[in-house]
């Protein structure tokens, strides 16, 4: 056959382009195959990846054996083996004016998410023969949100209802006269702290949008001794009406009382606090220190000391520091604390023959810096411990007694440090007597308190106690008191005069101690102490992100 036949010849063409278009055909299902075979592969590695993730920040200390463990169990990796796989702890923030990649900040504590990736060479079964196999990674960032209600200060107030009354009559700027009976039941009476904010969105006439935007008005004191009332029964609401009835009172920065977190963001009346039980006493209290009322109150004490004429007392109340509520809702780091407080005791004395029969003033000046509770450590509950477990770091407030002299300006002005000057005890004609004293209590470590799971569900308070508190603090300024005496022309032995001017002030140690014990327990503080209740702890289950 000549070649120019052959090309003429169309027999078998049919046969000859089937040949050819199942090759094509049986390329075209290779390609296929493994396409598919690598977009299932993909989706599996990138599930797997998610769970790691997931699972790795229910507990970040682990996170690198969780993660490792759940790709082994995926079948993605060999037993005891990392190929490919990263693990990385960090700090996420969900907000929404960040670009999402910038949300997450590995390294960055406290830790609240882990991100995992892997890559591994895909599975070719009809390609292998002509490339080599491309790498299949996935990525995911899984973020949790561990959180703990806790409060600073929460003692219950004294039940001294004549100081506890004209305390909180001046502060909250209403007619508070309530008996032992009546501060009895307010102490027990737990409200639930989101059914509080809400019945005080309804005073304030709040009707849609959500706790924050509660949080974020100031309320009159009796509007919130009425929100108290709309959530409580019996004697309780009784006492509480009639708060809410004795003046529209003063007003307070509901955000400076409760700090809600992310719980903050719920839409009003939706659902319950996660365990956040607050005393009716101690949110009066709490409302007390924070109004904007008589910042300075003046009370007329009565005592029972030989010589003693009058005994006042002036108490200054400074700002909570911002971002900090006195009870929280917060991650670890979140952070409470309370007010500054200034306090001045003028007691007059009446001197006996040797000083003349002279008046003798003793004016008492005690400080209060903050003290301040911060989360350091969180456990989230289990089913052994239900109730999960904290750590609070507690820096009590500095203390400084001094006998001198302030004016109640300077009292007052919280911005500028208080330099006492020296106090006139005795100023008469011919005899003038002066002293200054002072003693210290710093507390510079943090003092760790341990919550335990049965601790949290008992509601216990824990106290930390300054390690440097001087058993009586006035005892121990009077001994260190530095007396200067003029006498002038009269011929009286100085050491006598000092003698008695010493023993009429020595008795007064005790009284004065106990004064200051009495108002400072009546606005739910302690002297060198901090007093911390951990509500709850609660976590929520970790999600992903990214």
């Amino acid at each position: 056959m000549t070649i120019r036949r052959f090309w003429a010849d169309q027999r078998g063409n049919f046969a000859l382009l089937f040949a050819m278009a199942f090759v094509v055909s049986i390329g075209a299902a290779a390609v296929a195959v493994d396409s598919a075979s690598l977009y299932y592969e993909r989706r599996a590695v990138q599930a797997s990846v998610d769970l790691a993730a997931m699972t790795a920040a229910g507990n970040p200390a682990e996170a690198q054996r969780l993660a490792q463990l759940v790709m082994v169990d995926a079948g993605m990796l060999p037993a005891d083996s990392r190929a490919g796989l990263s693990v990385v702890t960090g700090r996420y923030l969900a907000d929404v004016h960040r670009p999402i990649e910038q949300r997450f900040t590995p390294g960055a504590t406290p830790i609240n998410a882990v991100q995992v990736s892997f890559e591994k060479p895909g599975t070719l079964y009809f390609g292998r023969a002509f490339t080599t196999s491309p790498q299949i990674a996935a990525t995911a960032l899984a973020a949790f949100t561990p959180e703990v209600s806790f409060a600073l200060g929460t003692r219950l107030a004294s039940l001294n209802q004549g100081v506890a009354n004209g305390l909180l009559s001046a502060l909250l700027g209403t007619n508070v006269s309530l008996s032992v009976m009546d501060y009895n039941a307010l102490a027990g009476a737990r409200v639930d702290a989101l059914r509080f904010l809400g019945a005080l969105g309804q005073q304030l006439d709040i009707e849609a949008g959500s706790y924050v935007d509660v949080l974020n008005m100031r309320a009159r004191s009796g509007q919130i001794a009425a929100a108290l009332a709309d959530i409580t029964t019996g004697p309780v609401h009784q006492v509480l009406n009639v708060l809410s009835n004795g003046g529209r009172g003063t007003e307070v920065p509901v955000g400076k009382i409760l700090d809600m977190g992310i719980l903050g963001s719920r839409e009003l009346g939706g659902g319950s606090s996660a365990g956040v039980s607050l005393s009716a006493l101690e949110v009066l209290m709490a409302a007390a220190r924070l109004s904007d009322g008589q910042k300075q109150v003046g009370l007329n004490l009565g005592a029972n000391v030989p010589n003693l004429t009058s005994l006042r007392l002036d108490l200054a109340i400074g700002e909570v520091p911002q971002g900090s509520g006195w009870a929280r809702v917060g991650e670890r780091g979140a952070t409470v604390r309370s007010s500054q407080l200034r306090l001045k005791i003028v007691a007059q004395l009446l001197g006996g023959a040797v000083l003349l029969n002279a008046g003798v003033r003793v004016p008492i000046l005690l400080e209060v810096a903050h003290a301040e509770a911060q989360v350091s450590a969180i456990a989230c509950p289990t089913a052994d411990n239900r109730n999960g477990s904290a750590v609070i770091a507690v820096r009590p407030g500095v203390l400084k007694l001094t006998l001198g002299d302030a004016s109640d300006e300077q009292l007052r002005n919280f911005g500028q440090p208080l330099y006492p000057a020296r106090a006139k005890l005795i100023d008469v004609l011919l005899l003038k007597v002066s002293g200054a004293a002072q003693v210290e209590v710093a507390q510079t470590d943090s003092i760790m308190l341990n919550f335990s799971s049965q601790e949290i569900g008992a509601g216990a308070t824990k106290t930390a106690r300054t390690r440097t508190m001087v058993t009586s603090l006035m005892t121990s300024l009077f001994n260190s008191l530095d007396l200067r005496i003029d006498v002038g022309p009269l011929l009286v032995p100085l050491t006598l005069l000092e003698g008695a001017v010493r023993a009429l002030i020595t008795p007064l140690g005790p009284t004065l101690d106990m004064t200051l014990a009495g108002v400072f327990s009546t606005l739910g503080l302690g002297l060198g102490e901090a007093d911390v209740k951990v509500f709850g702890v609660r976590c929520t289950a970790p999600a992903l992100v990214r």
